[in-house]
């Protein structure tokens, strides 16, 4: 069972996406993996878009899973919103995890992701 005293939280600028998806870090090899607890995201600009936190392998050139999803969602200008129930928080070591717009919208210039995360499972 990971350590949820331990959490860590990652935040990125993702910027525009559309139909696309972008790479947020990649899960270190030590510590056996990493277990996400939950994501947020917010916007600087009110739109609709359809997100998903996602495991992008050990590539980081395809989505191979999903860890939460977003849903399509109308967000307000600098309103975080949080994503779904995390469906597959587990995260094998060196996988990176990204995020995915899925064609509903598209994400403003300044929008910002972020996970809480502890290590392993």
């Amino acid at each position: 069972m990971a350590n949820t005293f331990d959490v860590h939280i990652v935040s990125c600028n993702v910027g525009a996406l559309t139909n696309d998806f972008r790479a947020l870090c990649k899960v270190p090899t030590a510590g056996g993996g990493i277990t996400v607890l939950g994501a947020e995201f917010l916007q600087e600009s009110a739109g609709t878009s359809s997100l998903y936190l996602v495991d992008l392998g050990t590539a980081g050139t395809a989505v191979s899973g999903t860890i939460a999803s977003g849903g399509s969602i109308v967000y307000a200008a600098g309103v975080p919103q949080a994503f779904g129930a995390v469906g597959t928080p587990f995260v094998e070591p060196t996988h990176y995890i990204g995020l995915k717009e899925a064609n509903v919208g598209s994400t403003g210039a300044i929008s910002i992701v972020s996970f809480s995360y502890v290590m392993g499972k």
